[in-house]
């Protein structure tokens, strides 16, 4: 028996995309939400269908999107489904991952996203016996390239100043005190600018997450803002209209979502 008032029901935004049937009750499910990912392991290893559709809720944006980068354009929603399920017939069977959730998912997508473009080749007419059954690189599981891209690209984005400051701090391991003659600032000065720099490399990171493809007119300037949305600093009135963009796209809700997963790992 639904508990929730039919004044909630009414009130509550329709934020999940209704192809998404797999997490269509996430609404109903208070507390799932702010499970980590071994929570949700544990409970859907005990059968809880609603934690693995929160599993499902936070990664199948960016499953599809890892699916998409490694040539799986089309069938994206395919690969990913499939990796969902190969993942949970582990779990149910005490098998597969205990926490990184995420990393056991993106390595199965990167296997399934293989096994399909080898099997494309297979089926290919060729003359050249040298590219038959040639094998099709897994990356280990690792998303080296991805990831390597997206934090260079957000180090780049950012001001002279900032990357100066996190390049002697953070790489070559200065403290703030040998910084402020080189940069003209006291030593307190130089940590509340690495501070802002720090913070702004995440915002940075997180807009490199961003797909700005695959919605309406009115979606492109709200992906500009989600990531400034996700970390709290973009203006009152920039949040409100994200915030009521939000209530009517589930795209963009995808989108959301995924953000708010990265910046959990980014802190």
């Amino acid at each position: 028996m639904n508990s929730t008032s039919e004044h909630e029901q009414a009130s509550a935004p329709a934020l999940v995309d209704d192809t998404s049937s797999v997490a269509a009750d996430f609404f109903d499910q208070p507390g799932l939400d702010e499970c980590d990912d071994a929570q949700l392991i544990v409970l859907a290893r005990e059968g809880s269908q609603d934690a693995y559709a929160e599993l499902f809720n936070r990664y199948s944006y960016a499953g599809r999107r890892l699916a998409r980068h490694l040539g799986q354009a089309e069938d994206s929603d395919d690969v990913v489904a499939e990796a969902f399920a190969q993942v949970l017939d582990l779990v149910r069977r005490g098998k597969g991952p205990d926490r990184a959730f995420r990393a056991y998912l993106f390595t199965t997508i990167r296997h399934e996203s293989g096994r399909r473009a080898k099997a494309r080749k297979r089926v290919m007419p060729t003359d050249d016996e040298s590219t038959i059954d040639q094998a099709v690189p897994f990356g280990n599981g690792q998303l080296d390239a991805f990831e390597t891209t997206a934090v260079r690209a957000a180090y780049e984005s950012l001001p002279d100043r900032w990357r100066t400051v996190l390049w002697h701090l953070d790489v070559e391991g200065r403290k703030p005190q040998e910084l402020g003659p080189l940069m003209d600032l006291s030593a307190n000065s130089v940590s509340a600018l690495v501070y802002r720099a720090r913070s702004g490399l995440r915002e940075a990171y997180l807009a490199q997450h961003v797909n700005s493809g695959q919605g309406t007119d009115a979606c492109a300037p709200v992906r500009a803002r989600l990531a400034s949305y996700v970390r709290g600093t973009a203006a009152a009135r920039e949040a409100t209209r994200v915030s009521t963009h939000l209530e009517s796209c589930a795209r963009c809700v995808d989108v959301y979502r995924d953000l708010l997963h990265v910046n959990r790992d980014v802190g």
